[in-house]
């Protein structure tokens, strides 16, 4: 539910004589009468009657409420007609609240007309008036957003730990309290490559079009695994257009960066399923630029870590990020393995952003409960009785525990068999940047890249033609003779069975949409 509030005006108003008011305005002379300022000064400068001031203040409840009426919904309220100057400075402004940075009309005013200009917005002169109504399109009083309160100021990590997590966790138990952090990835590297890109922090350039940066966030508990936010450079990558679902939520940015309109997206979507589950929880995010104090969530309590401890207060960097990567990273070079021995085509071995999803989020699915709640022990976020330092294991299942100097002989890289040419492998893009402290030129260029519509991501890579009908029924046909013959698994049986009675299904279909096609056509 978003609250409406009047919004108070510190500049002088215009002296033109007027005899109607706007609803902003009212709330403005309001709001300076409570401040101090006299009726009569008030009526000389807006040149009406002292009558016309007092009758303004005397209904001054009325027009507060009428902020918060269906009237004034978000949706409703009039659009700037400079809209990228409107959004540019709204995103300056929580960069600088988030900064503790206090803010007042004339600052905003003025940092108004500098993004007009770099917008080429030559008649753009900002006015008193004008901050007003953006006051109101983004419900702003008295120099903050509505509900945004000052995080605590904490600069000892022992301190935070025995001051304030107590109160933060007292709530919330164990499956309620989360962590979320970004982490970039090259996903098309492999370990022949490795000390070539070890240590990039990919801050532009070629590298941009080759990582993705992923948002990973679970339970303290370790039941309950939030899906993943893959966030590349395309807004529509090429390999998505055969795609119906993604097992991941995906977004972009021309950086392939988290920025805070993603973050706040994602957190609202999220806050609402928790409030159709009726589900309250406490998430835990570092203090950066790309994360902004998003207010009004009914479901979501959020909290920042205090700055420059999140290196030992973080728990996904405490295993949980890595553990994903090497997760990733075997089944990287595995499917690299099998299309070389398939003597499959070049094409086929490039990795698109499609092929890194379904890895990554295969990786995350492998991950164990107890890795995700061992990394949130070791920080100190659940005591420790024992007082043994905790082990942070990779998890794998045996079978796919494929010896390293299989996948050396595999890869022709002899290298690659030396453990700690593993160990660079999986931390070689440890030091990506995953978000920016936007600067004016920052925010100017991804307002207008927004604009562009194209997908100007990804490189060209020619893609394998789609399965046929035919071709799925037959493939599915032999994979259930397989499972049926070889293992024994109840489960997968039926999961077997359902698949192949699905895809005879499709195919069928497609026979009788072909109605001068005998059925013996496709089966010989």
């Amino acid at each position: 539910m978003y609250i409406r509030t009047y919004v108070c005006i510190v500049k002088e108003m215009s002296s033109q004589r007027r005899k109607a008011f706007t609803i902003e305005e009212k709330g403005a002379i309001i709001c300076r009468l409570e401040n101090g300022e006299s009726n009569s000064s008030l009526a000389k400068e807006f040149g009406v009657g002292h009558s016309t001031i007092s009758m303004i203040f005397k209904n001054k409840n009325r027009i507060k409420q009428s902020f918060n009426s269906n009237v004034l919904k978000p949706k409703r309220l009039r659009k700037s007609r400079q809209e990228n100057v409107d959004e540019a400075l709204i995103q300056w402004f929580k960069i600088m609240r988030n900064k503790r940075i206090p803010i007042s009309g004339p600052m905003l005013q003025e940092k108004a007309n500098v993004f007009a200009a770099r917008f080429g917005i030559l008649d753009f002169n900002c006015s008193a008036s004008w901050i007003s109504r953006f006051k109101v399109r983004h419900n702003i009083v008295a120099g903050k957003i509505v509900g945004e309160s000052s995080s605590v100021d904490q600069n000892s990590t022992t301190n935070w730990l025995t001051s304030v997590w107590p109160n933060l966790r007292r709530q919330f138990s164990d499956d309620e309290i989360f962590n979320a952090d970004e982490t970039g990835l090259f996903y098309k590297l492999m370990p022949d490559k490795t000390l070539k890109f070890k240590g990039e922090n990919c801050s532009g350039g070629k590298l941009s079009k080759d990582r993705i940066t992923v948002m990973v966030a679970a339970n303290m508990s370790g039941t309950e695994k939030k899906k993943l936010l893959i966030i590349g450079k395309s807004q529509k990558p090429r390999c998505f257009s055969s795609v119906k679902s993604l097992p991941v939520d995906y977004a972009n940015n021309r950086r392939a960066w988290m920025t805070s309109e993603i973050f706040e997206k994602w957190l609202r979507d999220w806050d609402r399923d928790l409030m159709k589950k009726k589900k309250n929880i406490l998430l835990l995010v570092d203090n950066c630029p790309a994360h902004p104090n998003v207010t009004d969530l009914k479901s979501i309590t959020l909290a920042f870590l205090p700055p420059n401890t999140t290196s030992v207060l973080q728990p996904m960097d405490q295993g949980i990020i890595r553990s994903l990567k090497t997760n990733f990273r075997k089944n990287l070079v595995l499917k690299m393995i099998n299309c070389l021995d398939a003597n499959k085509n070049n094409s086929s071995t490039k990795i698109t952003v499609l092929d890194a999803i379904l890895m990554v989020n295969d990786a995350w699915n492998k991950m164990s409960q107890s890795t995700i709640h061992n990394c949130f022990k070791h920080v100190g976020f659940i005591e420790s009785h024992d007082g043994f330092p905790i082990q942070i294991e990779h998890e794998f299942d045996e079978e796919d525990d494929v010896p390293l100097s299989l996948w050396a002989r595999n890869l022709n890289s002899d290298s690659l068999a030396a453990p700690e040419m593993w160990e660079d492998y999986v931390d070689v893009d440890r030091a990506l940047l995953t978000s920016e402290e936007l600067t004016d030129e920052n925010i100017v260029q991804n307002i207008n890249a927004k604009e562009q519509r194209e997908s100007d991501g990804e490189e060209e890579i020619e893609e394998e033609p789609l399965p046929t009908a035919e071709e799925a029924f037959k493939a599915a046909e032999l994979l259930s003779r397989f499972v049926h013959s070889n293992i024994e698994n109840d489960n997968l049986t039926i999961a077997m069975s359902s698949i192949h009675n699905r895809i005879r299904d499709c195919f069928y279909n497609k026979i009788k949409k072909q109605k001068q096609t005998k059925i013996t056509d496709y089966l010989h």
